[in-house]
């Protein structure tokens, strides 16, 4: 298996549909990937059948982007290309349309017209078979392979485009129950949102995996927290007119602890940063950095050793075993009234090894970030003299100063432009900075970035940082403490407090949800330096602790 999985055919469904009716000779595909992830290791482990070291034909994608055309539709849209050829003068184009429109004829009675989603429909329910075919360098066929394959889930990344994955025949059953956990879904009323969301946690790309013991997780029931403040509500009239109301004391409600995690830093990655993303079967959780064990010492005292804590079942831990601590919300298997235990049985099957989805990471532009043209329509004009300063400044550093503009090019350097070209150029032959060519290369490049500038790309001294809700206040209530108790992160009247170690004590930060959707999304933020979240907590830079305890936060920040 390769680096970073193994490859894979990504079918267009109508065209394979078409191809096993006889109207093709070829269905149309390309080259995907099934990415690393707890489910390939699953399948290496059970019969994936691997080709060359890197490729495999048990696992297929399909995308569902059109339908079929029915002979009447085939026949005006050959005679629609065979028009243009004539008028393109084209003969040899010609003479292959008019060779498809004799097959087309013969073949006249085998043409049904189906629907994208009927076609997705018959695929799902039926299965599909993909005949694979070798050809000899004359083109006549080689050799031919057929596998029916079933479908097997539909990734919650893909919704939109409605692509899916399906597996070969054989598999099915034991990978569909990896997915499931072997949970019995009812024929009856199926909870099909839920398990499409859930069960491809394990499909998620890894970039690594870590061993936590789910006996030492501490799971508990989240709390809420509420909070008074003038809304305005969109409600319809009689008529189902939408008027704007506004509500005077409206309660909001915060989910404190919603969907993150503390890890022990003695378990957490060294080459991570801040908090880490996990999966594994119907979980998931960002965990973040965390000295667990010293606040357990520093709490229970000379009792530490013998010290126990009760989670949301009843289950009691001793303390000093505790790696993680979360709530019920990032377990997705509570909703399928399965117990703790047979998840716990579920994650030793593949030696409790959590997939590591992500963690934070510095932005490649270094300590500027691009704003978004939404995050620019949602201030005031007459804010914008202050938003321009650092692009205008940046502009005119790399207009006057080549060495600048040289870590420009490094930085946004890829495939599709020169830019490390021009940089080796000039790192060759300094000289070459002052020639024609690389001046008027540097004014067009410049020109692009202005044009992007203009169009709402404007870079500010900032970064993204991933947000977790008052975590100090969720140690108290794992060792049965009040909330409450939490005076590291309090409401404040002019802003939301938050700790963040990219920032200095006291300064005001602009915080902007991402997607930012409308000016609710903007959050005012006030950085307060804390020693307890200095000895508890290793955010690094790029994370940030919130005050979710009676403020609006989830509500601006759309959750």
């Amino acid at each position: 298996m390769g680096e970073y999985g193994v490859r894979i055919y990504n079918i267009e469904a109508a065209t394979l549909y078409e191809y096993n009716l006889g109207l093709r000779d070829r269905y149309l595909y390309k080259k995907a990937m099934l990415t690393n992830s707890l489910l390939t290791d699953f399948l290496e482990d059970n019969g994936l059948k691997i080709y060359g070291k890197e490729s495999t034909r048990d696992v297929v994608c399909f995308e569902f982007n059109f339908g079929t055309r029915s002979y009447k539709e085939q026949y005006t849209h050959l005679r629609k290309l065979s028009k243009e050829a004539k008028k393109n003068n084209d003969r040899d184009k010609r003479i292959k349309i008019l060779q498809l429109r004799k097959d087309s004829f013969k073949k006249r009675r085998q043409f049904i017209k189906r629907s994208k989603e009927e076609i997705r429909d018959i695929f799902y329910r039926d299965g599909i078979s993909v005949t694979y075919t070798s050809y000899t360098k004359k083109g006549d066929i080689k050799t031919q392979q057929v596998v029916k394959y079933k479908m097997l889930y539909r990734s919650a990344g893909k919704a939109k485009k409605g692509s899916c994955m399906f597996i070969r025949e054989g598999l099915y059953k034991r990978t569909y129950k990896f997915l499931t956990m072997g949970i019995k879904v009812p024929k009856k009323n199926t909870p099909i949102v839920e398990l499409s969301a859930y069960m491809p946690l394990v499909a998620s790309t890894i970039i690594d995996k870590i061993k936590i013991n789910p006996n030492n997780i501490l799971i508990l029931k989240d709390i809420d927290s509420f909070f008074k403040t003038r809304v305005v509500s969109v409600d319809t009239d009689c008529n189902k007119q939408c008027y704007a109301n506004t509500l005077e004391n409206y309660e909001l409600k915060n989910t404190m602890f919603d969907g993150q995690a503390l890890i022990d830093s003695s378990i957490f990655p060294q080459n991570a940063d801040g908090y880490i993303l996990l999966r594994h079967h119907f979980c998931k959780m960002a965990a973040f950095n965390t000295n667990l064990q010293m606040f357990f010492k520093d709490y229970y005292g000379s009792n530490y050793e013998n010290a126990t804590v009760d989670d949301m079942f009843g289950n009691t831990h001793y303390v000093k075993d505790i790696e993680l601590i979360t709530t019920d919300n990032a377990m997705k298997w509570l909703k399928f009234d399965i117990s703790y235990e047979y998840w716990c049985d579920r994650v030793f099957e593949n030696d409790c090894q959590f997939g590591i989805v992500k963690t934070a990471h510095k932005s490649n532009m270094g300590d500027v970030q691009k704003m978004s043209y939404q995050m620019v329509n949602t201030l005031n004009p007459d804010t914008m003299g202050d938003v321009v300063v650092e692009s205008v400044d940046y502009i005119e550093q790399l207009k006057k100063n080549d060495s600048v503009f040289i870590e420009y090019l490094k930085r946004d350097n890829n495939y599709s432009n020169d830019y490390m070209a021009l940089v080796e150029l000039v790192e060759h032959n300094p000289e070459f900075a002052q020639s024609e060519y690389f001046r008027n290369r540097k004014s067009r490049i410049i020109r692009n970035l202005i044009d992007n500038f203009k169009r709402g790309k404007i870079i500010q001294k900032a970064d993204n940082l991933t947000m977790v809700g008052s975590p100090y206040a969720m140690l108290l209530y794992a060792v049965g403490e009040d909330v409450e108790k939490d005076d590291t992160l309090q409401p404040d009247e002019d802003a939301i407090q938050c700790y963040t170690e990219q920032f200095e004590h006291g300064e005001c930060i602009a915080g902007f949800r991402s997607p930012h959707n409308s000016r609710n999304n903007i959050l005012y933020l006030k950085n307060i330096k804390s020693d307890i979240m200095q000895k508890y907590f290793n955010l690094g830079k790029l994370c940030i602790a919130v005050n979710v305890n009676h403020t609006d936060i989830q509500d601006r920040a759309n959750g």
